[in-house]
């Protein structure tokens, strides 16, 4: 079908998480430092002027894998990829625009905590919004008030182009709770 055909009333495509285990053995919730960082993520607030041009080249995951494993850390970047202190957190055709943009260079790594977790968290608000974990379990899993949740959920768009998918524990709707009843209650 060519291009042209297609119709301007298209939905938008909704970006998938990873597959999270929203629950642990022993019925734990996963901390925010525990869960990964969205593959499809994007630059936003609490980004700095690097971090912006290193994701020019070699897009906004491999950086904020890369301030996730060594933030505040000086390293040296060498020539040669295959030397890349980044090799175990990126892939190799970003370990190789890294050493030729940056090779034989120190690059002091920003700690951006806001930014790594402002990606973790927008997989929590999903599952909120797709009623796949509570306000209460996001409450406990990013660490902040059940109120801020509830701002994040109804006030902002954070998460919004995310599908929590995963093995989550499904909250029942209504017409399900109403069908699990015998004859006799209803």
């Amino acid at each position: 079908m060519a291009r042209s055909q297609l119709t301007p009333t298209k939905p938008a495509r909704v970006r998938r998480s990873p597959e999270i285990a929203w629950r642990r053995k022993g019925g734990e919730l996963p901390r925010l430092d525990q869960l990964p960082i969205p593959r499809d993520v994007r630059t936003g607030p609490g980004w700095t002027n690097q971090m912006l041009e290193m994701a020019d080249h070699i897009g906004a995951y491999a950086v904020l894998s890369i301030v996730a494993r060594h933030g505040g850390e000086q390293i040296y970047v060498p020539h040669d990829a295959a030397l890349s202190p980044f090799a175990e957190t990126i892939d190799r055709a970003a370990a190789t625009e890294i050493a030729q943009v940056y090779g034989g260079n120190r690059l002091l790594i920003p700690v951006a905590r806001a930014a790594v977790s402002r990606a973790r968290r927008a997989i929590v608000i999903a599952a909120v919004r797709e009623k796949k974990i509570t306000g209460a379990e996001a409450q406990k899993i990013i660490g902040t008030s059940r109120t801020y949740i509830a701002h994040l959920v109804n006030a902002t768009d954070e998460g919004k182009d995310f599908a929590s998918v995963g093995a989550a524990r499904q909250l029942p709707s209504q017409p399900d709770l109403f069908a699990a009843l015998p004859d006799s209650a209803v």
